[in-house]
């Protein structure tokens, strides 16, 4: 008050300064209140939820994948951005990896993502080697198989199911005999010779299955397998007899000079089995023959 008197002399000057301060502050008030300042609502925070996005709007991310819905194809799942938003699908059958229980092998939403299981051994056909028999999980899905021997040959076919061997020479180890007794072996199917239309030999086919005979006891442990053959002269039936005949006849001359009936095989196959044209003399000449064949 008093520092007013020096600037006031009177008090009607005192009285008009405070009125016209009042005046002021409540035009003041009218100016804010007209042009909106005190209807706005506070700012609140962005949750980590949304994303700014250039046109000033804000557009959420419900998966919190870090791809706004907008552009999301799979607003509700969490995924990548290299599969638009949505998880991936290693094996592109149309069902997300999370929810694939076979992500490797294609499948439907009936297996759960998985390829079907034709024998219905557990074991689907993705990873089952044999998916036509039903087996076990730890054989890839084949059936449990006697190999006593372990050569991947079963027992019911393996002519050697206590010995390691090969498929092709039908389980038994592969042959290994000099070549110049293998060569012995081959030749024979061309110079072990019969009579026309007869189990009969020649009396020169004596030599042959003599040699053979000294191959057969150089390898006590081998077998022999002996093959009839014919070319196509004739009935197919009486080519059949004629063959099986002619290897037995060289099972009998063997046996009888002291080679183990157990350690030879004897078969005839007719017209079946031809290696050369039966449309020539030669060719004929060729089919009509006795195979020899060394196994273990």
């Amino acid at each position: 008050m008093s520092d007013l008197s020096k600037i006031f002399a009177t008090k009607k000057e005192r009285e008009d300064f405070w009125i016209s301060i009042a005046v002021i502050l409540l035009f003041a008030f009218f100016i804010l209140r007209f042009t909106g300042c005190f209807d706005k609502e506070p700012i609140e925070p962005i949750s980590a939820a949304t994303a700014i996005v250039e046109d000033n709007t804000v557009d959420t991310d419900t998966d919190n994948d870090g791809i706004i819905d907008a552009i999301d194809k799979c607003p509700t799942l969490a995924g990548v951005s290299a599969n638009s938003g949505c998880p991936l699908d290693m094996d592109g059958d149309g069902i997300y990896d999370i929810n694939d229980k076979c992500p490797k092998f294609k499948g439907t939403v009936n297996t759960n993502g998985c390829p079907p299981d034709s024998d219905d051994d557990g074991v689907h056909d993705g990873l089952d080697k044999c998916p036509e028999l039903a087996g076990l999980n730890t054989v890839d899905g084949c059936p449990v198989i006697a190999d006593a021997d372990g050569d991947g040959i079963a027992d019911e076919i393996d002519q050697c199911p206590n010995l390691a061997g090969i498929a092709a020479n039908a389980g038994c180890p592969e042959v290994k005999v000099d070549q110049e007794d293998l060569q012995t072996i081959l030749v024979a199917a061309k110079e072990v010779k019969f009579k026309t239309g007869s189990a009969a030999l020649l009396p020169t086919s004596m030599a042959k299955l003599n040699e053979i005979l000294e191959v057969m006891k150089k390898y006590p442990r081998y077998k022999l397998r002996i093959e009839g053959h014919t070319d196509n002269q004739g009935d197919d039936k009486d080519n059949l007899i004629l063959s099986r005949a002619r290897a037995k006849t060289c099972y009998d001359v063997l046996v009888s000079n002291g080679v183990k009936a157990r350690r030879l095989i004897h078969k005839g196959f007719g017209e079946k089995k031809p290696v050369d044209t039966n449309d020539t003399k030669e060719g004929q000449t060729n089919n009509r023959r006795v195979e020899f064949h060394f196994q273990y």
